[in-house]
């Protein structure tokens, strides 16, 4: 195998996921509610959701995923994913919602913060699998591919909860100058603690990798 190729095992599609369209062009922040700004953040981890599910399918094919890409999709799982956007729900919304819906809001910031956990797990496994999956150990790939689907499964189950649950109950036990001030919050931790434009500064990236592993190979169906 190759320096620059990371052959996984081929996998079943975890997700049902098809093609992907990502045709807009630089995203404008402009809102004002907290769960806007996170849907728009889920949004763009869809779209790599997309990406990391489409490379397992290439090595169904039979082809290599260069070791190069899948350290690009680590990164923005860690960066943008985890350090900007969960980050602003652990320090910011969730301990407001804890407050404002001690049981109901309780319970459910209980297991999203679950599964970040358990995403956190499975991201640090991919990591530590890529080296030997890299020079070809059967067990390292196999297991690489099986963390990659586990990982895009969750976090698509995570983000419909939160679309399905969490956001209408942020908007029913916070009243609106909470939440603006949530707004606020997370333009600050974005800007100070993750760095401003984290979320676009990784989209070209992002654009480039689905045209390489999902739009070419819709277009090769």
């Amino acid at each position: 195998m190759s320096a620059d190729a990371l052959s996984l095992r081929p996998a079943a599609h975890p997700n049902g996921f098809g093609s992907i369209l990502m045709d807009r062009g630089p995203m404008v922040r402009v809102m004002t509610e907290p769960s806007e700004i996170l849907r728009e953040e889920h949004e763009v981890i869809q779209h790599l959701l997309h990406v990391l599910t489409a490379m397992a399918e290439r090595v169904d094919r039979g082809e290599a995923v260069a070791r190069a890409d899948v350290d690009d999709v680590l990164e923005i799982v860690v960066k943008f994913a985890d350090e900007c956007h969960h980050a602003k729900e652990e320090k910011a919304l969730f301990p407001a919602l804890r407050l404002a819906s001690p049981q109901e809001g309780a319970a459910l910031v209980h297991r999203l913060e679950g599964d970040h956990e358990a995403g956190r797990h499975l991201v640090a496994a991919m990591r530590s699998e890529s080296p030997a999956a890299e020079s070809g150990d059967p067990k390292a790939r196999s297991q690489f591919a099986k963390d990659a689907r586990s990982y895009a499964a969750l976090l698509t189950r995570h983000i419909d909860a939160e679309t399905e649950q969490l956001f209408p109950l942020v908007e029913r036990a916070l009243p609106a100058k909470e939440r603006a001030a949530l707004a606020d919050e997370f333009d600050r931790i974005e800007r100070e603690e993750t760095g401003a434009g984290v979320h676009e500064k990784y989209e070209g990236t992002i654009h480039r990798l689905a045209d390489r592993y999902v739009h070419a190979a819709a277009h090769a169906r």
